[in-house]
């Protein structure tokens, strides 16, 4: 059987033992029991007999068809929520002439009982009427909001491609101008903020590529991403054979810097009245070792 499981932020992909091609269809079933039919796009891994492909429903539902859905639901509800204020407003005037006139309640007269209660009904009803008006404006935020939405571009929809190399054009574009124009930065980090949304995009990107573009430049990006993974585990292996080979270690509290010492004496890389150095983030090593380790 066909499930999805999450691939990402905003992304759902197809979980198959089966092998399917790009563009043919299958039935995929949710966790609910419901059936769709989705076209298949890309083999995006593979784990034992288990096969992930990225999809797109046959019936063209997906995040923008579910904002207006979810905008035109929201306004339905606004408008009953509002439909029912008025009513209960309109219902909190029963006998408003009479009660205009400031007419006290009388204490012991048999008119005592039917004035309390048009009242206690009233002020009932105006508090409905608040209710459901407050109720109203909610959902018609909650509309507007989905509403918004409605154009939104994101990960899971083919046009993501085209989508983020124009935002990558824009970040590039604006990243060069505060390299160029350093008296042009709102604040000193400017550069730096411009330079990770180059980073986020392009990753967003070679994600929409490995999703929705040809299965050849998929490869590319994933066997290059595989190597440099690899080349940073080797890069922090050779990092903690050096902290390992002058005797570092990692302290966050006092309790956990007097064993990371006791530690270092126990293996004779450190001696009685010895410093060591923090080098930041946690680490520590023995002074005498600093200017080796630091080289």
């Amino acid at each position: 059987m066909n499930t999805y499981k999450k691939y990402c932020p905003n992304v759902f992909v197809m979980e198959s033992e089966s092998e399917y091609q790009r563009g043919e269809t299958a039935i995929i079933s949710t966790k609910y029991g419901k059936e769709h039919e989705v076209i298949i796009f890309n083999k995006v891994a593979t784990k034992g007999d288990k096969k992930y492909y990225s999809i797109v429903r046959a019936d063209g539902y997906n995040v923008q068809e579910m904002a207006k859905a979810k905008a035109e639901r929201l306004q339905s509800w606004a408008e009953s929520a509002q439909k029912k204020s008025e009513q209960y407003y309109l219902a909190s005037q029963e006998g408003k002439d009479f009660l205009s006139l400031g007419e006290p309640i009388k204490i012991g007269h048999h008119s005592e009982r039917r004035h309390r209660s048009l009242i206690e009904r009233n002020w009932s009803r105006m508090g409905k009427s608040i209710e459901f008006d407050n109720k109203a404006k909610e959902y018609e935020s909650r509309a507007d909001y989905w509403a918004k939405r409605a154009d939104t571009i994101n990960l899971s929809m083919p046009e993501s491609i085209e989508f983020y190399e124009y935002e990558l054009e824009k970040a590039i574009e604006l990243q060069d101008y505060y390299k160029k124009n350093p008296d042009k930065r709102e604040h000193s980090f400017s550069l730096t903020y411009a330079s990770k949304a180059v980073k986020d995009i392009k990753d967003k990107l070679n994600t929409a590529i490995i999703l929705w573009g040809e299965p050849e430049q998929g490869e590319e990006i994933k066997q290059k991403e595989a190597e440099e993974k690899q080349a940073k585990a080797k890069k922090k292996s050779k990092l903690s054979d050096k902290i390992e080979l002058y005797g570092g270690f990692f302290a966050f509290n006092n309790e956990q810097l007097r064993e990371g010492i006791q530690k270092a004496k126990d293996r004779g890389i450190l001696e009685d009245g010895e410093k060591v150095t923090n080098f930041g983030k946690g680490l520590y090593i023995p002074s005498k070792y600093k200017e080796h380790f630091f080289k």
